[in-house]
């Protein structure tokens, strides 16, 4: 599996959306079933979660049903059973996860002493001159071209 994040939620998510699977798998749940009944309800929103950050709101349930239907979902099991009574293997994959933005300040937002929020700190020189120094990595976002602009 080809990572394009560093540091971020991407393997944490594999690893999370792996052992879905493999529950699914053991207890012989279909992998879209077993997130049906795990996701968060969109009536217990606010909810608080294990490590005690607040989700304010979502719709996991419907995100889930308009893409198993983009994808026509029922139809590619279909699709893999038939293949598979040919001896052929077709996988089926499902990812979800919630990411945080606008996390706030660090005294709230920290994992292992890494706050998480972008900063900017914009001197201006007597001269005309300016430093910015900017609190961002760039993954290919084109952070370089923009902060020159």
């Amino acid at each position: 599996v080809a990572y394009r994040c560093s540091l971020r939620v991407t393997e944490a998510v594999y690893l999370i959306e792996r052992m879905m699977d493999v529950l699914a798998q053991k207890l012989g749940i279909d992998k879209a079933e077993i997130r049906r009944r795990n996701f968060v309800k969109a009536e217990q929103f606010p909810y608080t979660t294990a490590f005690g950050w607040t989700l304010d709101s979502g719709n996991y349930h419907t995100a889930l049903e308009k893409a198993l239907q983009a994808v026509d979902y029922e139809g590619l099991r279909r699709e893999q059973a038939e293949k598979r009574a040919r001896g052929e293997l077709m996988g089926i994959g499902i990812s979800t996860f919630t990411e945080i933005v606008g996390a706030g300040p660090t005294k709230v937002c920290d994992i292992l002493g890494i706050g998480l929020f972008d900063s900017c700190d914009i001197r201006v020189n007597p001269t005309g001159s300016a430093i910015a120094r900017l609190g961002t990595m760039s993954q290919g976002q084109g952070h370089a071209t923009t902060y020159a602009q």
